[in-house]
């Protein structure tokens, strides 16, 4: 079994099914990996950088366009300029490559069992699935169809549960709490108020994990600096904070301005909102204050360049590169049994170019996160530490 240097396979007792990071489903966005970026190692790609190692060419005369690629997205609608674009994409650039490609989009809960056996009647032969709620109709269909190839983006298989991990599944996961980091360390040196707010749609790993980051990066911070300042919407520790909820919690931009009200009158100048749609309105209600984001999945100044301005920098998911190169795999006669793990050290989590602020982020800030980075890579730092 031949696996794409990008996936990579984990021990099972990271087998572990976890959450989606937003429910909606959205339009094509640009491509995590930053095609250019300045020389903070912050804001670029590691020397074992997705671009470095990425399967194309490895996996080039191997590629079967003779095959079908199809993903199932989750409810909310495409349009979120953020997660979902990103898997949208992956599927678009296989279409590219010349894939016959397929997708279905749930309107509710109900329609995901359904709307896999769609793509399964439509000849399907790579079913990618997107969404914590679709858990267990993919894990059903993985089951009851083993001649076709099932994955999942932010999820592994949950062997204490489901049994050993099927040989036509792939999980594909993030350790997106390593780019969280560093966007909370960048987040504490350019704070001018000493305090950040963060807030996610729903609570599961696939949203904490940005948080966790969030806040181990502003204790590392205040530990090297013996600086105070405050985050405001989670604490890593007791796994306790502010999330949107209801029935549309990652759809809601209205919800999402409102909340970045309420951290701003608590002193926040920096908003990291985890939601999806939802946070859109955060991004919005933070440039017409005249304060900052940190944006979700994607490079958001890129996506919303409306609001570009105010967009400090994204901690990002090459989720795109990562079904792209599950597509290609599966196509080359590799079904699955194994899970993706995207690192900063690989390259399949990064944080995104500081933009239109990159003139106002100090020479010192960015070499400290230059070094933050090498060492989480390198696990000299362990974020786990930084929980307090």
């Amino acid at each position: 079994m031949h696996v794409p240097s990008r996936l990579i396979a984990l021990g099972a007792a990271s087998a572990i099914l976890i959450a989606a990071c937003s429910g909606g489903s959205a339009t094509p966005a640009a491509s995590t990996a930053p095609t250019t970026a300045p020389a903070s190692a912050a804001a670029s790609q590691p020397a074992e950088s997705m671009a470095a190692e990425s399967p194309s060419a490895e996996a080039s005369q191997a590629v079967n366009t003779d095959w079908k690629a199809c993903v199932a997205f989750d409810t909310g609608g495409l349009g979120d300029k953020g997660f979902n674009d990103l898997a949208k994409k992956g599927l678009d650039d296989a279409k590219a490559l010349g894939y016959d490609v397929a997708s279905s989009e749930a309107k509710g809960s109900g329609d995901y069992a359904s709307n896999i056996q769609r793509l399964i009647d439509e000849g399907c032969q790579s079913i990618i699935t997107v969404g914590f709620n679709q858990a267990q109709a993919t894990v059903d269909a993985t089951l009851a169809n083993t001649d076709i190839a099932f994955a999942q983006v932010d999820a592994t298989w949950d062997e204490t549960t489901n049994g050993k991990t099927p040989d036509n599944f792939t999980g594909l996961d993030f350790q997106i709490d390593e780019a969280g980091t560093l966007a909370g360390y960048l987040a504490a040196g350019f704070s001018k108020t000493g305090k950040i707010g963060t807030y996610g749609g729903q609570q599961f790993p696939g949203v904490t994990r940005f948080m966790d980051g969030l806040d181990a990066g502003i204790n590392i911070y205040n530990e090297k600096k013996g600086k105070t300042v405050a985050l405001l919407g989670w604490d890593a520790a007791t796994q306790k904070g502010t999330f949107v909820g209801g029935s549309n919690p990652w759809g809601d931009p209205a919800k999402g301005e409102q909340l970045a009200k309420e951290f701003i009158s608590q002193g926040a100048d920096i908003v990291h909102p985890v939601s999806g749609g939802t946070g859109n309105g955060s991004i919005k209600a933070m440039m017409e204050a005249g304060k900052w984001a940190i944006g979700v999945d994607t490079d958001q100044a890129l996506s919303l360049p409306e609001y570009s301005k105010a967009i400090l920098t994204s901690s990002q998911k090459v989720i795109d590169a990562a079904v792209l190169d599950t597509i290609k795999k599966n196509s080359a006669g590799d079904l699955g049994g194994e899970n993706y793990l995207g690192t900063l050290a690989n390259g399949g989590v990064t944080l995104a170019p500081f933009h239109d602020l990159d003139s106002q982020v100090p020479a010192d800030l960015k070499t400290e996160l230059d070094q933050l980075k090498a060492d989480i890579a390198s696990g000299a730092v362990k974020i786990a530490d930084y929980f307090k």
